[in-house]
């Protein structure tokens, strides 16, 4: 590859991505408690874990410091979620229903530093308090700061009604500077009226934060964003796919932002424009207590070791940002997949927080191809006879974006190198992730004088690749290794994420 020339050209905008994405801190909660479960996790969401002692190799050891260590290339892009229960004092038990359950006021023994004293339900103490800690967040970088929302009044506001207590607690978030709720289980969490109810008042009392849904999909044509739910990491891909292809033949109502969050599946959020829950993280090897982290077994995908791709995903929806459902204008491919993994013995503690006996065989299955906006992408087995799952889209912005998806089989993980050829349109601003033997864009744009750029979405710097590449026909034929080295070109020593990077047609 010696003919490709350096340029002075960075194809990324210096903004913020404007996608409503997060870091949330589930994951890190149960790697600090050791897996303890749920309520070891609960107890573990405390300030001294979030910001830790400021001696990162320290921290790293025992698993704190997650606002302080984590996602430094990134942060400016994501919102920092402080997951299930910020709000709820250490060891009170769920089942005893602790009348601070659902309450939103910052518990004092988790944040000492930033509890203001005063009444519990005074709302100028509960601001105040929750302001500070936002204040905090965002010193160190983060785009701002959300947290985790039961859906159900609190024991001590029995009193008020649905909307009395939702438009208090908004306008505690607003004035509080929060940017998100991420709205979850809780005794009202399947009734479509109560959600509803709040996603109205979020636009009069808090304009500027994300009312995230979830679990009753009739919300989607009318939440801010609705998260696909929780997934497994071995089977991740086809079970969100699968999802997707449910959420995604709603249309979003007028007035509502209609995203689609598809958590942690971050190069499908990139190439089918729906936002991120990020819960992967770079605490990399067994738990503190040397057991194996259930939730991101290392004998798979390996995803503490690919957090690139997350900033790269930021970094792309700086161009391409989250838009809304339209279930007209897209396909779901009639063709579906089958992934399996089998459970072999005594491993079932490793290799899954869903637990599965010995011997299973855990089959899920998803659309081959997803597309928005555009025709779906046409895909060549590979010489094993095997295709990736493929997802692409037409951007609102005019951009284009497509992503090869990885395989399970048996006890193996892997991305089908094929050789895939997608139409943009006239688009001239495509991201391309994932591995490919070539890529092929068909685009009105492609001109037999084009220039070819690619830049690495975590490089500020294009490279032509003109040289490298063939035009013709209005094609631009890319190889596959040309992809594969520009698009990791810039992983973090030790990181193994697959590439993800800009290509661009260029007509002086």
């Amino acid at each position: 590859m010696a003919n490709i020339k350096e340029t002075s050209i960075n194809l990324v905008p210096d903004t913020v991505n404007i996608s409503p994405d997060y870091f949330c801190t589930w994951q890190v909660q149960l790697f600090r408690c050791n897996n303890a479960g749920p309520q070891g996790q609960r107890d573990n969401m405390t300030e001294e874990n979030i910001f830790g002692t400021g001696n990162e190799q320290e921290d790293r050891k025992v698993g704190r410091g997650w606002a302080n260590h984590l996602y430094k290339d990134a942060r400016r892009d994501l919102i920092y979620l402080l997951d299930d229960s910020w709000d709820i004092p250490i060891g009170a038990l769920l089942k005893e229903k602790d009348p601070w359950y659902a309450s939103q006021i910052l518990a004092e023994d988790k944040f000492p530093s930033f509890y203001v004293p005063g009444e519990p339900f005074d709302a100028k103490r509960n601001v105040e308090s929750m302001k500070k800690l936002s204040k905090k967040i965002k010193e160190l970088g983060w785009k701002g700061l959300g947290g985790w929302i039961c859906v159900e009044k609190s024991p001590l506001a029995k009193e008020k009604t649905d909307e009395e207590y939702w438009s208090e607690r908004l306008k505690w978030a607003n004035e509080a500077g929060w940017l998100y709720w991420k709205l979850d289980w809780g005794r009202d969490c399947n009734t479509f009226a109560v959600r509803k109810l709040i996603t109205d008042l979020r636009f009069k009392y808090a304009p500027n934060l994300i009312a995230e849904q979830a679990i009753v999909p009739d919300m989607i044509p009318f939440a801010d964003s609705y998260r696909t739910y929780d997934v497994f990491t071995l089977l991740a891909i086809p079970i969100t796919l699968e999802k997707l292809a449910f959420d995604f033949k709603f249309d979003a109502e007028d007035g509502y932002l209609g995203y689609i969050n598809c958590m942690d599946e971050v190069y499908t959020a990139a190439a089918l424009g729906c936002a991120i829950d990020v819960t992967r993280h770079n605490m990399t090897g067994p738990l503190p207590d040397g057991r194996p982290d259930p939730s991101f077994p290392a004998l798979h995908r390996q995803l503490k070791t690919k957090t690139d791709e997350v900033t790269r995903t930021v970094r792309w929806h700086r161009i391409a940002p989250a838009f809304s459902v339209n279930g007209k204008d897209t396909f779901i491919d009639e063709n579906w997949l089958t992934d399996f993994w089998d459970v072999v013995e005594q491993a079932k503690e490793i290799e899954a927080w869903w637990k599965y006996k010995d011997g299973d065989h855990i089959e899920r299955k998803g659309p081959a191809r997803i597309s928005r906006g555009l025709s779906p992408a046409e895909v060549t087995e590979d010489r094993e006879g095997f295709v990736p799952y493929v997802v692409s889209a037409l951007h609102p912005c005019g951009v284009t974006s497509i992503a090869t998806l990885g395989r399970t089989q048996g006890r193996r993980y892997f991305v089908p190198r094929c050789d895939v050829v997608q139409d943009i349109k006239s688009a001239d601003t495509t991201g391309v992730f994932g591995y490919y033997a070539s890529l092929t864009l068909k685009s009105t744009a492609v001109k037999e004088a084009s220039r070819i750029l690619m830049q690495d979405l975590l490089s500020d710097k294009a490279l032509d690749v003109t040289a490298e590449c063939r035009i013709e026909n209005g094609r631009v034929y890319l190889p596959g290794d040309l992809i594969n080295t520009i698009g990791t070109s810039c992983n973090h020593e030790g990181d193994t994420s697959e590439p993800g990077l800009i290509v661009k047609i260029v007509n002086d």
